[in-house]
């Protein structure tokens, strides 16, 4: 389309990390694959190294700095980063012993709380930052170390809203945008002389041409709410570009029509057909990425992190992703921006996990954590390693998440995150309706 521009380089406003489930943890030999969880492993990795940009060697080994860490993840999507991350970070500092878990997504705020609150937490773990509430309830307890005098010159002025509280840092953002995109086999395209489109309304026709044909247009788990929500906001910015651009600000609120009339349009693609005859019974977002990797569904709309998935399933596929089209030809990306390791502040190695954390926030390993993790770069000194992450951020503009303003602007004590998880997913079984969703979270907001 004619004035697209690749929007790779430009900077993040927000955060909505996906997850997936495994354990593991890293030491010294080779880390587990993603697509091979271990209950238990060692790392880092000369497998996950062999993707990682050489480490520098401009600054000499420091041998003064001792300690043990135990850092958590909250998803196997981003471990081979972590590990490759972890090698960088030894090779400066081989005193240090470095240990890392994979928590599962869906109880990681549980565990973590549970060890904090034992007086046994990890001495660094990754938290959604200003994205969500957890990280502030772990302020408000006194749980987090203050990492204010940290260099994070590397790092994005917009990146570090996800780590800051009343001007205090308490995080290190990852230089990686978490978009949302149409991914689609390039194959099923072909055969079937499919275009990608370039209206909303020709996308509607896409859906109908290829449910006519006898493929599921979009793999769909009405089950998960991660799976209504990376579906909901594409959908949403394509249908009324304007009213997401007021998301920005908070000039439009979440519970206005459009957000209405986008919910009721992903009901009406329900009631056509074009999740599937069967889509209710797909328990999960990994099922649903199967469905697509196997070849039974055109389309998958989700994070752009699901592209390891994508890949682990099926490394054959041959896939590409596009975003929405809004009705005037324009196209944009929801981008946020992902969050990484916040420190427990009765860490007992704070020299160590300080020097992890400023690690982190180095050039050096921001590079290593996008290539590895093979996203879309938030920054302009980083380039993506993967083709399919150029397509996803080749469109016109950049919207602020629809679902991370609910925190940002929720009534003190408002509950509107518990309402969005609970309620998007009975919209599919029919237990609520979306006026009635609309209602209660509009009750929560300010």
């Amino acid at each position: 389309m004619k004035g697209k521009k690749v929007l790779a380089l430009l900077t993040c406003t927000a955060l909505l990390a996906g997850s997936l489930t495994a354990c593991g943890n890293a030491a010294s030999t080779t880390a587990p694959s993603a697509q091979e969880p271990q209950e238990t492993s060692t790392a880092p990795a000369s497998e996950a190294a062999e993707e990682t940009p050489a480490a520098s060697n401009e600054n000499a080994a420091d041998d003064s700095i001792t300690g043990s860490l135990t850092i958590w993840e909250h998803g196997t999507g981003f471990e081979n980063s972590l590990a490759a991350v972890i090698e960088g970070f030894q090779k400066k500092y081989p005193n240090v012993e470095v240990e890392y878990e994979i928590k599962d997504g869906d109880t990681y705020y549980s565990l973590l709380t549970t060890a904090i609150q034992s007086g046994e937490a990890p001495d660094l773990f990754w938290t959604n930052g200003t994205a969500t509430t957890n990280m502030q309830d772990y302020v408000k307890n006194d749980v987090l170390m203050d990492i204010s005098d940290l260099d994070f010159s590397a790092l994005t002025e917009d990146s570090m809203k996800l780590a800051t509280i009343n001007d205090t840092v308490y995080s290190v953002p990852w230089l990686t945008m978490d978009t949302r995109a149409c991914f689609y086999n390039k194959d099923l395209f072909t055969e079937n002389g499919w275009e990608i489109p370039s209206k909303f309304s020709e996308f509607e026709d896409l859906l109908a041409k290829q449910k006519e044909a006898g493929v599921i247009p979009i793999s769909f788990s009405p089950t998960s709410f991660g799976s209504v929500l990376f579906i909901f906001e594409p959908v949403l910015s394509a249908m009324d570009p304007e009213y997401t651009k007021g998301l920005s600000d908070y000039s439009v609120k979440l519970t206005d029509q459009p957000a209405k009339d986008a919910l009721n349009k992903m009901l009406e693609w329900a009631d056509k057909g074009y999740y599937g005859d069967n889509y209710k019974g797909v328990i999960d977002g990994s099922a649903a990425i199967l469905t697509f990797t196997t070849g039974k569904a055109a389309m998958f709309i989700g994070g752009s992190w699901e592209m390891s998935s994508i890949e682990s399933n099926n490394p054959d596929l041959n896939y590409g992703a596009f975003q929405i089209p809004a009705e005037d030809g324009t196209t944009g990306m929801v981008g946020t921006c992902a969050n990484g390791f916040s420190i427990y502040k009765d860490t007992k190695s704070p020299e160590a996990a300080k020097a992890f954390a400023q690690y982190c926030a180095s050039l050096e390993a921001q590079t290593t954590w996008v290539q590895v993790q093979r996203a879309v770069s938030g920054s302009p000194e980083i380039q993506s390693a993967n083709p399919i992450a150029n397509e996803i951020s080749n469109c016109d503009n950049v919207y602020t998440s629809w679902q991370s303003l609910i925190s940002k602007h929720s009534v003190e004590g408002g509950t509107g995150n518990a309402i969005t998880e609970e309620y998007f997913p009975k919209l599919f079984v029919g237990d609520i309706t979306v006026d009635q969703l609309m209602d209660d979270l509009g009750k929560e907001m300010q």
